[in-house]
């Protein structure tokens, strides 16, 4: 009996030992599994983003300035700048029934480089259309650059006296015509190209969307 007891007592111990050494064992790999992935580093801060003109919608018609020589295009835009560095996600304007025709969003700085060109893949038969940039666009604070679109076949909406004040949103704000050279700025053209000419500071309804 005494032999068994013993045998017992001994198989008993050898049993704790090992359960502590698997106990240990599991310890050391938490240790080493977290030690191998560290925590991941906390979210980035969330960036806001504006447009100049929000919900507003022109109460006009669709218009058409084309006549003869061969052009039947428009470019059409809006100078406007930020208070703050930012980027440029996208850039809109208001379709009115009747703007049939390709449209392309542009970006440009106010001496004509072009800093973002596409066209608007899908549309609807009116109200603001978005197009988001492929790339955002970055823009320094207090600095003037121009959203504009081109109209193939030269259908538009502006109102008369729109851009003779400032209009300011939050951090953007669409220059009053003559702050910074002409606003409500258009150009006949067949192809894409700066708007540089201005008539009755006409707000054409060209927006940007801002990051920042």
């Amino acid at each position: 009996m005494e032999k068994i007891v013993g045998f017992l007592n001994t198989g008993m111990k050898k049993g704790a030992y090992t359960l502590f050494c698997i106990f240990l064992l599991g310890i050391s790999c938490k240790k080493e599994t977290s030690n191998n992935n560290p925590p991941p580093p906390p979210p980035g801060p969330v960036l806001d983003s504006v447009s100049i003109f929000g919900t507003q919608k022109p109460a006009g018609v669709t218009e058409n300035d084309s006549t003869t020589g061969g052009i039947f295009g428009i470019e059409l835009g809006v100078k406007f700048r930020s208070s703050v560095n930012g980027k440029v996600e996208a850039i809109r304007f208001y379709k009115t029934p009747g703007n049939s025709g390709a449209h392309t969003a542009q970006l440009y700085t106010v001496d004509g480089t072009l800093l973002a060109s596409q066209v608007y893949q899908t549309e609807t038969d009116s109200g603001w259309q978005t197009l988001f940039l492929t790339t955002s666009v970055p823009i320094n604070a207090n600095t003037t650059y121009i959203a504009a679109y081109f109209s193939s076949l030269g259908n538009y909406v502006s109102t008369a006296n729109g851009l003779k004040t400032a209009v300011t949103n939050d951090v953007l704000t669409a220059l009053a015509d003559s702050t910074d050279g002409l606003n409500g700025v258009y150009r006949y053209t067949n192809t894409p190209s700066i708007p540089d000419s201005s008539n009755k500071s006409n707000n054409y309804w060209v927006d940007v969307i801002v990051s920042h």
